[in-house]
């Protein structure tokens, strides 16, 4: 029995021996592979997945891990592209390659893996910054990343930590022709046309590059004009599809992966375009608009919304004692001398210009200018979805009894969202008319007057001409 358990022991005592050997002998010959996910543009904001590929074997010395020894991986024979690309096969299956990896050889690697050479995928959460991949064996790896298409190729046998350096594209608006950061809101009358400028920082790798603009209380003109800083600009049809037609409130770009991918690093994809304002109540709500960037596996960036005013001017009617005034018609006219017209469904203004011989009321008769009346509180409809400029107030129904006020000017400033300048308030009087004299009253006495100072003054002409005789 005590036999027995001599040799138990000793066997137990060998497979434990046997057992850290192998586990050794194991951890020597893996590694890891830590992936940095790309901020420096943008950070992510869907997971990011990558896939890592084995392109060949390696074993590492025992003392020092840098000398490294590549193989052909089993099976694998090298590709006519590895071998133009440097890599050779020496007869002892030694694999030796450039100095360097230019595009031909990154895309010969490319081409040489297949979806069996895949060992494992990994997936950077979103908010994370890195991922680190399991215990692969030594060996030369290829790593694909769902932000881009720049990938990434290096060995485990020293457990690097790789950048993966795609650029999540970027994109910023303005209210303009050009993207200027002081510009993110505009004051526009309904009706009218805003222009926009949406800028896009398309960073190295992008692909699946989409571009949209959502908007509200605007609609899409339907064109587009798109240049680059540096390169050629796109040909619609050729490098992007424009998805989206005049009136639509959205529209979308696509952009080839080709045509980005020619563009330099860094470059910007400057978006000009315009949308027409449909309502006429943005004076203290205003038109929001943003533009939003996909790429790659659905990553997302959003611009800082622009904001698109118009103004109003609303009238109170009051008498003299500052009663309110019944019955007072009011027009607006522009710098022009036009006159405002606001459409029947309220998204379109139009001036009139009154022709010459034709009265101001029969114009408003036959419905070509608005005239908004006061009610019995003296309150006036306002005038809404006025944009930039100098304009005047004019009366053009006058109240029986009481005499026609004078016209008042108001200018809508630009860039200035206060609510003074884009809610304008006017409180205008009528005063009553003057009564003229009438018989049954002081025009009477005025006549006995003048009549008596007459008598009075012929009198005396005659007493000194009397005394001038005698």
């Amino acid at each position: 029995m005590k036999k027995f358990s001599k040799i138990l022991s000793i066997a137990l005592l060998v497979a434990l021996v046997l057992s850290l050997g192998i586990t050794s002998a194991f951890a020597a010959d893996t590694g890891t592979i830590t992936i940095t996910v790309p901020t420096q543009q943008t950070a992510p904001t869907k997971p990011v997945t990558y896939k890592i590929y084995k392109v060949f074997d390696a074993t590492v010395n025992a003392t020092d891990n840098t000398k490294v020894n590549y193989t052909l991986c089993s099976g694998d024979t090298l590709s006519a592209a590895m071998t133009a690309a440097g890599f050779s096969v020496d007869t002892a299956g030694n694999v030796s390659g450039p100095t360097s990896l230019n595009d031909a050889a990154i895309a010969a690697i490319a081409a040489y893996v297949t979806e069996a050479d895949l060992v494992e995928t990994v997936t950077a959460a979103v908010g994370t910054t890195s991922v680190t991949s399991s215990a692969l064996p030594f060996g030369y790896y290829y790593i694909t990343t769902t932000t881009g298409s720049v990938v990434t190729i290096d060995s485990n046998n020293n457990n690097p930590t790789v950048n993966d350096k795609n650029k999540i594209p970027k994109v910023v608006k303005s209210a303009g022709t050009q993207y200027d950061a002081a510009s993110m809101a505009a004051i526009d009358a309904v009706g009218t046309s805003q222009a926009f400028t949406s800028q896009i920082d398309v960073g190295k790798g992008a692909v699946n590059l989409v571009f949209t603009d959502t908007m509200t209380n605007m609609t899409f003109d339907g064109t587009v004009t798109i240049t680059v800083s540096a390169g050629t600009a796109p040909v619609a049809g050729t490098d992007y599809t424009l998805t989206g037609e005049a009136g639509a409130s959205s529209f979308s770009i696509a952009f080839t992966d080709a045509y980005v991918a020619s563009l330099a690093e860094n470059t910007l994809i400057n978006i000009t375009y315009s949308g027409t304002i449909t309502s006429d109540a943005l004076s203290v709500d205003p038109a929001t608009n943003t533009a939003k960037i996909t790429s790659g596996d659905g990553n997302e960036s959003t611009s800082d919304p622009v904001e698109v005013y118009n103004a109003k001017l609303t009238v109170t009617k009051q008498d003299g004692d500052k009663n309110p005034l019944a019955g007072a018609g009011f027009v607006v006219k522009n710098s022009e001398g036009k006159y405002y017209k606001l459409a029947a469904d309220k998204k379109s203004i139009t001036w009139y210009e009154l022709p010459a011989g034709t009265e101001l009321a029969d114009a408003i008769s036959a419905g070509n200018i608005t005239e908004y009346t006061s009610d019995a509180a003296g309150a006036v409809p306002a005038f809404t979805g006025l944009g930039v400029g100098t304009y005047t107030l004019v009366e053009s129904t006058v109240p029986a009894g009481y005499n026609k006020a004078d016209d008042i000017p108001f200018e809508i400033k630009d860039a200035d969202y206060t609510p003074a300048n884009l809610e304008q308030t006017a409180t205008v009087t009528n005063n009553a008319g003057a009564e003229l004299p009438s018989t049954g009253g002081i025009g009477t006495t005025l006549f006995y007057v003048i009549g008596s100072i007459l008598v009075l003054g012929a009198g005396v002409v005659l007493v000194a001409k009397k005394r001038a005789i005698d």
